[in-house]
């Protein structure tokens, strides 16, 4: 009896071998990348931040601001450059708040607040290294260039700062392309470092007047269809 399940077992486990080379000697959408470019759609979570830079620093401790969770979708237009080099355009509406918390003397704390509605064109270059089986990992960089669609620079409310409606910056980041047998999906981590300031001149606020510039820095996860 045994030696039966002994026999048996070494049977299913040379079976399960010969499926699992087979599978991984499949090779999903062989002429993907033969074509010169191709569309697709983008769906992401983000945190954005604000990087404060102030004129006294003997405050600094007491404003700060805070990552704020936003989404982004988006429609990917994709040029193949060579074998292993791609560029890509992907304008975006992005939806997202912009958070900044001020301290008190007496303890109290106020949080200044600006929603966005932007519409971001990111320029990438994506490097792709050389494919295995269904899997390919790539880099990415490039500008991108952010209008706010909501800007709120001209309100006077109190509980609002006010921000320029142009941004622009650096985006990089890496993914992996995954070979599906109807389409390619791509998870991807990207990193956008704004060179603008944000902070309006016309602030008239003296609570943030301390406050010299405020610049983005969003991290944003995003699933790409292609």
């Amino acid at each position: 009896m045994k030696k039966i399940k002994f026999i048996l077992f070494i049977i299913t486990l040379l079976t399960f071998q010969k499926i699992n080379s087979q599978t991984l000697k499949t090779q999903n959408l062989p002429k993907y990348d033969k074509q010169w470019y191709h569309f697709g759609f983008t769906l992401g979570l983000m945190n954005t931040n604000l990087k404060i830079d102030f004129q006294d620093f003997s405050t600094a401790n007491k404003i700060y601001s805070s990552s704020s969770p936003g989404f982004n979708v988006g429609i990917i237009c994709d040029l193949k450059l060579s074998k292993n080099l791609n560029v890509r355009v992907i304008p975006s509406l992005t939806f997202t708040q912009r958070d900044v918390y001020i301290q008190m003397t007496n303890e109290d704390q106020i949080m200044k607040s600006v929603e966005n509605s932007n519409l971001d064109v990111p320029i990438l270059f994506k490097y792709r290294s050389i494919r295995y089986q269904n899997v390919r990992p790539f880099l990415l960089i490039g500008p991108r260039f952010t209008y706010d669609m909501a800007s709120k620079k001209d309100v006077d409310d109190i509980n609002l700062f006010k921000l320029n409606n142009i941004d622009y910056g650096l985006e990089f980041g890496f993914g992996l392309d995954i070979y599906l047998p109807y389409f390619k999906l791509a998870p991807e981590i990207k990193y956008f470092y704004g060179f603008n300031n944000l902070l309006e001149d016309n602030n008239n606020d003296l609570i943030i007047s301390n406050i010299e510039a405020l610049y983005s820095r969003t991290i944003l996860f995003s699933l790409t269809f292609e």
